[in-house]
């Protein structure tokens, strides 16, 4: 409806609409946040989400052209919406499946949440720095809350984590915190690296002490996965930063050949592989061969969003004893299979979008000589890459954790920066 044909409302009306429209952010952020602590917030910060939806459709009708701005993600968001219905219809453990389609739908609100807020620089800045400080802030937590283990590389000494179990009130599973930090931390360091120089002190220390920290506790969680999420983003990061960047790739393919030719190939497997109750690749096989199974079988639906444990044992059991393992560890499969090819093909379609827009907005920033939109889109890029990388062997990104919306927060930031860098190459 253009201005034209707008419905005639008190200004005071008006004016309301329009600050509960920009409050949206605080307050679907602030029940997001507070739905990773408990997940009795869940239904509400959904619930908020959807309201402020309405509130934009109201503004839209009263003519103020306020619906959500066009994101790299929306075909892929509208695709994994469809197949809500389909999983709670699907679903064995109904209650169980409620609670990951809310951490969904959640991420999703966040993203668009997010988009929405940071349309200027300011803003965006704003969002960068918040989510430094929450991964140094996750950082600084995991000692009083991470179920620590001990022995998975011994050259880490058990002694390091003796005071951190007396601390322990909670019990988080230490690949769960090394997955988000993985992820978060290329941002910071694509921040830290490319305006080093532009950038006031205190910003510096900020960011040197937020990244120190995450791959100080990444380093200390032992996941084989995210440390080779963390040195894929951080080789990305040098090699987008520096022209001689490039030259590090050829060291690092030499000591790899090193290794494997001194060790074969299936000790850096079982080494990166071997977790709990099923070690190595053989273990790693067994379930990643019950995922495909399990897509195969259920291709337009999936077998319902946190099934997998009870589907496996049910249809798909091993021989040894029954499972207790509760995702398929590999993000691609675990998303397959919970909600199907369908499901899958979605959060491809937007994983690529934000690939394709944080790759972009590098090139915009390198080609301008603006270092911060560079560095941020290579900080953004990485952080995908370190996704897909740790997405190989583990699915704790996906919606079976508290953190997952971590990861829609950041496709958020992608969304809001290349919208706005954009706008501003076209008008000059």
């Amino acid at each position: 409806m253009d201005q034209g044909s707008a419905v005639p409302v008190p200004p005071i009306i008006s004016r309301g609409i329009c600050f509960l429209a920009q409050s949206e952010f605080w307050l679907v952020s602030a029940l997001v946040f507070a739905s990773m602590l408990s997940t009795r917030f869940l239904p509400a910060a959904v619930y908020t989400a959807a309201g402020f939806w309405l509130i934009r459709l109201l503004m839209r009708w009263l003519g103020e052209n306020s619906l959500k701005r066009r994101t790299p993600g929306d075909w892929g968001v509208l695709l994994m919406l469809l197949t809500v219905p389909v999983t709670l219809a699907v679903a064995t453990q109904p209650d169980v499946t409620r609670v990951q389609v809310y951490r969904l739908l959640t991420g999703i609100a966040l993203y668009y949440a997010i988009a929405s807020y940071a349309i200027r620089l300011p803003q965006l800045k704003l969002m960068i720095t918040g989510i430094s400080l929450g991964g140094a802030l996750l950082a600084l937590i995991a000692p009083f809350s991470v179920e620590w283990a001990t022995g998975k590389v011994p050259l880490i000494p058990a002694v390091l984590y003796e005071r951190f179990s007396l601390l322990v009130s909670d019990t988080i599973h230490p690949n769960v915190l090394a997955g988000s930090l993985a992820i978060l931390c290329p941002l910071a360091l694509g921040w830290l690296l490319f305006t080093w120089k532009d950038i006031h002190w205190a910003s510096r220390l900020m960011l040197v002490i937020s990244a120190g920290l995450m791959l100080g506790m990444t380093g200390l969680t032992q996941s084989r996965g995210a440390w080779l999420a963390t040195a894929a983003a951080i080789l990305g990061l040098v090699i987008l930063r520096w022209r001689w960047g490039w030259t590090v790739i050829l060291p690092a393919a030499v000591g790899l050949a090193g290794l494997v030719y001194t060790q074969g190939i299936a000790t850096p497997l079982q080494f990166i592989l071997s977790s709990g109750q099923l070690i190595g690749l053989a273990g790693r096989m067994d379930i990643w061969q019950r995922a495909l199974f399990m897509i195969q079988d259920f291709p337009f639906t999936g077998i319902g969003m946190g099934s997998f444990t009870q589907v496996t044992n049910l249809l798909y059991p091993f021989s040894a004893a029954p499972s207790t393992i509760d995702h398929a560890h590999n993000l691609f499969l675990q998303i397959g299979v919970d909600l199907g090819i369908a499901g899958l093909i979605a959060w491809l379609a937007i994983f690529l979008g934000m690939l394709a827009s944080a790759w972009s907005l590098y090139r915009q920033g390198m080609a301008r000589g603006n270092r911060f939109a560079a560095g941020l889109g290579a900080g953004l890029f990485c952080s995908q890459i370190a996704l897909a990388v740790h997405g190989l062997t583990d699915a704790v990104t996906w919606g079976m954790v508290r953190p997952a919306p971590l990861v829609w927060a950041l496709w958020g930031i992608t969304a809001a920066a290349y919208a706005f860098f954009s706008s501003q190459n076209k008008t000059e």
